[in-house]
């Protein structure tokens, strides 16, 4: 590599760092100009595209330094990060598996397939990924991410041991607390569940799902009131929260307030059309005003919900409902 080439190779990497995309990519053209063999350019130019969402030419450039250096682990890595951006899976864990093949220390590919597997919910895959991620860059935040698939995978005891681990450098992290919040409460310890959740909402108090998770926390606990309140300000935050709506309907239909309830049931269903919990209990709320035909409809599209426990609901209802009503 020439001189003028690695001139041009480096202006471009400063540039390109700097936030400067359009000189950068201007630098990375030069240096091709001089010399379209260059698997570096080719691949600096890439990251760059993928960065501008100019994914087909990112895609193309990638291919270009793959083809010139077979053995490219990093243009590997990086076209996988490119697959992942657009969704395609697939080809996402082909490529990256082939960056790790050719170097086990591929970094971002480790982590890349780390993200797809937890992605795909293949949480014990995802394991082993950030286990191998952890061990080539040893950073705190990814022991945040491995102890979210361990928790997937209801390890709950070693995913407290990784939050512990990461404390320190993370104590300042709404995630990390939010985490040990979903662990106290899977293991019914709802009071230290709630302290956690609050905690992390004092850090980040826009999060609607940290504040869902308080809100169900409350339910255990039996403050009611409490988690109405939290459920009413998730629906401020993020009106398409269907749990959260459906949440605060049940709690309202409990309490007599049905046609609220329907309201809230009605706004999921046009959001989500095949929403298991307010099919069900739409049809109940139509069975407690007389319309058995619109009932039965809303109780079988629960049924082909195929969701189990709605399903199983929606049967029994049908069947008690046939009993009395031929």
């Amino acid at each position: 590599m020439n001189e003028e080439m690695k001139r041009l190779l480096k202006e471009g990497a400063e540039l390109h760092l700097s936030g400067n995309f359009p000189e950068a990519e201007e630098r990375y053209r030069q240096a091709l100009e001089l010399n379209q063999s260059s698997a570096v350019a080719h691949n600096n130019l890439a990251f760059l595209l993928m960065q501008l969402q100019r994914f087909g030419e990112s895609e193309e450039e990638y291919f270009r330094a793959i083809e010139l250096n077979k053995g490219y682990s990093t243009a590997y890595s990086n076209l996988g990060q490119l697959y992942l951006l657009m969704q395609r899976w697939d080809e996402a864990e082909e490529v990256l598996t082939k960056a790790i093949s050719l170097n086990a220390d591929e970094f971002h590919a480790q982590e890349s397939l780390a993200k797809l597997f937890m992605l795909k919910g293949e949480s014990e895959r995802s394991e082993y990924h950030w286990k191998r991620s952890y061990l080539i860059n040893p950073e705190s935040g990814i022991l945040l991410n491995l102890a979210y698939s361990l928790i997937q995978q209801q390890k709950l005891d070693e995913a407290l041991q990784e939050l512990n681990r990461a404390l320190p450098q993370e104590e300042e992290n709404p995630r990390l607390y939010s985490l040990l919040g979903i662990i106290h409460f899977a293991t019914y310890d709802f009071g230290s569940a709630i302290t956690c959740f609050k905690r992390s909402l004092g850090l980040e108090p826009e999060d609607a799902e940290v504040r869902h998770n308080l809100a169900m926390a409350y339910l255990k606990t039996g403050q009611t009131m409490d988690a109405i309140i939290e459920l009413r300000r998730i629906l401020l935050l993020a009106p398409s929260h269907t749990d959260a709506r459906n949440n605060l309907a049940v709690i309202e239909l409990s309490a007599g307030e049905a046609e609220s309830a329907l309201e809230h049931f009605t706004i999921t269903l046009e959001q989500e059309p095949h929403n298991p919990k307010a099919l069900y209990y739409t049809g109940v709320l139509m069975l407690q005003r007389g319309d058995v035909k619109l009932a039965k409809r809303m109780l079988l599209q629960t049924i082909e919900s195929n969701h189990d426990d709605y399903k199983q609901k929606a049967v029994e209802l049908l069947k008690s409902i046939s009993e009395v009503i031929p």
